[in-house]
C-alpha cells in the first residue's frame, strides 16, 4: 500500500449534517498507510480490534465508510467496511481559516480496515445496506447506491490525480450519523450478511 484515498461529502445528507456546500467535483484527501489499523492485525481477536483514541485534541467522530482495494491493475479487488476516524474541532477550525484538513485526518488508528471481501464473492456490494452501531444502538447506516459519486467515478477522478498503486485503498465517503467517540465505546460495523467486526475504543 502507498497510500488511502479518501473522498469527502459523497452522501448528499452528511454534507448538509456538517453544514458545508455539496461540491460539483468530488473531494479527495489522502492518509498514509502509518494511519491505517486493519481488523485482522494486532490485537484481533474474535472479529474485534482496539483503539486508542487521541487525548486531549477535541472530539474525536467516527465516519463509516465502504473500502475498496486496488490489486496490481490499479481496479478493486476486494470490498469491505472502514472508520475514518476525524479531530473534528480540529477540522472545524481549520476550515473556518481556509487551511488544508489534513492534521484533523491523520493520527495513529484513524483509519480502521475491516477483514476484506473479494469483490467477486459480493457483487451486489452497493445494495447492500451497512450500518455501524455504538453498545449496540445504530448510529449511521446508509448503502453504496447512494453514493454521489460511484466507486467507478471515484477511481477515475482519482487516477487523475495521483499515480495509483497496487494495494491503495479508496475510503468511499460517510452517510449522514457522525458523531462522537468516547473511550469505552464500543463499535460495530455490519454489513448485511456478509460482514460484522468490533472496535473497542479506549
Amino acid at each position: 500500500m502507498d497510500k488511502i484515498i479518501c473522498i469527502g461529502k459523497n452522501y448528499l445528507e452528511h454534507a448538509k449534517e456538517l453544514g458545508d456546500a455539496v461540491p460539483e467535483r468530488p473531494v479527495l484527501f489522502i492518509k498514509p498507510p502509518s494511519a491505517a489499523v486493519q481488523a485482522s492485525g494486532v490485537e484481533w481477536s474474535g472479529q474485534r480490534v482496539a483503539i486508542s483514541l487521541p487525548q486531549g485534541r477535541g472530539s474525536v467522530h467516527y465516519e463509516c465508510e465502504i473500502v475498496l482495494r486496488l490489486n496490481h491493475l490499479g481496479v478493486p479487488d476486494a470490498v469491505t467496511l472502514g472508520l475514518d476516524l476525524t479531530l473534528r474541532d480540529l477540522q472545524a477550525d481549520l476550515k473556518k481559516k481556509g487551511h488544508p484538513w489534513e492534521v484533523s485526518k491523520v493520527f495513529p488508528g484513524s483509519a480502521i480496515v475491516g477483514p476484506w471481501i473479494p469483490l467477486d464473492q459480493f457483487p451486489g456490494y452497493l445494495n447492500e445496506k451497512f450500518e455501524f452501531l455504538i453498545d449496540g444502538i445504530v448510529r449511521q447506516s446508509g448503502r453504496g447506491s447512494e453514493m454521489r459519486s460511484s466507486p467507478e467515478v471515484f477511481l477515475q477522478y482519482a487516477r487523475e490525480c495521483f499515480i495509483l498503486c497496487e494495494g491503495d485503498l479508496l475510503f468511499t465517503g460517510t452517510p449522514a450519523g457522525v458523531g462522537p467517540l468516547m473511550s469505552g465505546h464500543r463499535g460495530t460495523l455490519r454489513w448485511g450478511s456478509m460482514l460484522e467486526f468490533h472496535v473497542d475504543f479506549n
